[in-house]
């Protein structure tokens, strides 16, 4: 299956006259599961007589957007919430467990509060413990976690789940004054508590207070320490490889 429909192709071959042949924002796979629907093309094909507009939607390779802090309250002229640089943060619930950022165009697992494979509660270790302790990331966020992700058939039919890297898991952070310091779209307040289908739309958990595994290692330390980001606070630090903490998977962005 082909992945991306460049408006110059989907018009050529569906309809003529379309006014302009730019293709930033004329894809097919807008939910990036390496399926091109009919609602898909036909949305290509809107957007080729829209002149290909950038609408946010989805994007080609090297036009992702960079995502906007989520803060809409100014400060004073020049403030993040003044100038809202940046793209809207956008997200789709994908009806299969995970949430495409339509910005960046990563899908992230949704988390439950089941206790299961899914349970937002769930710790993992980065590195091996214990002795002999090494800095290579091998502990039970990658043999227990990971692994049941990527056995088939897969969470959510694909078997690349990985640990996200501290930028991308800062580009889900959301500073709108909210804690978590996360978009609803990944934790909904009213559903989360005790919900256990993340394939449901109110049923997505972010732990307010717990700061999530990156897949990053500080490398000003002796490589002992990862990364991690709190979402109780929106920010990042380092940790002790060994320490136990939860983990939210990722795909796509390679």
């Amino acid at each position: 299956m082909f992945k991306q429909i460049c408006a110059v192709a989907v018009v050529a071959t569906l309809v003529s006259g379309a006014r302009g042949v730019g293709a930033q924002q004329c894809c097919g796979d807008c939910n990036a599961n390496n399926e091109v629907t009919i609602d898909e093309i036909i949305k290509a094909v809107n957007r080729s007589l829209d002149g290909c507009q950038d609408d946010g939607v989805c994007s080609q390779p090297g036009g992702q957007h960079f995502p906007a802090s989520g803060q809409t309250t100014p400060y004073g002229a020049g403030s993040d919430g003044d100038v809202q640089a940046g793209a809207p943060l956008s997200y789709t619930d994908n009806g299969d467990g995970t949430i495409t950022d339509n910005n960046t165009g990563l899908i992230w697992e949704k988390k439950d509060d089941s206790g299961g494979l899914h349970g937002m509660k769930n710790t993992y270790t980065w590195a091996i413990t214990p002795e002999p302790y090494t800095n290579i990331m091998n502990g039970t966020m990658v043999t227990e976690f990971l692994a049941a992700l990527n056995t088939p058939p897969c969470f959510a039919g694909h078997c690349d789940w990985r640990i996200p890297n501290v930028r991308e898991l800062l580009s889900i952070v959301n500073y709108n004054g909210s804690l978590p310091a996360i978009k609803d779209a990944f934790f909904h307040y009213s559903g989360c508590p005790g919900c256990t289908d993340v394939t449901q739309a109110s049923c997505s958990c972010t732990l307010p207070t717990a700061s999530y595994w990156s897949s990053t290692t500080a490398e000003y330390s002796d490589r002992t320490l990862a990364w991690y980001v709190d979402f109780g606070r929106g920010r990042g630090d380092a940790d002790d490889k060994r320490g136990a903490l939860p983990v939210r998977a990722v795909r796509g962005g390679l």
